[in-house]
């Protein structure tokens, strides 16, 4: 199957790929879940457990992103 770019940039917006993009997009659809108003340590490695990403992977860079990446889906 042949995937054109607007498949692969709406699979990595909603974190169906392993890019380091989709990986942190996966987590941010996780948490935009939360009906908490701030998002704990516990609660950040719980989601990225259930989305099966190490959550010590992620830079202080990865944090701004997903920061963003809520902000721009709640």
């Amino acid at each position: 199957m042949s995937f054109k770019p607007w498949h692969l940039a709406a699979m990595e917006d909603y974190g169906y790929t392993d890019t380091n993009t989709g990986l942190i997009n996966r987590v941010a659809r996780h948490l935009a879940k939360s009906p908490n108003d701030t998002i704990g340590a516990d609660e950040f490695r719980s989601a990225c457990i259930a989305c099966n990403v190490d959550p010590d992977s992620f830079t202080d860079s990865d944090l701004e992103q997903l920061q963003r990446k809520l902000n721009e889906i709640t």
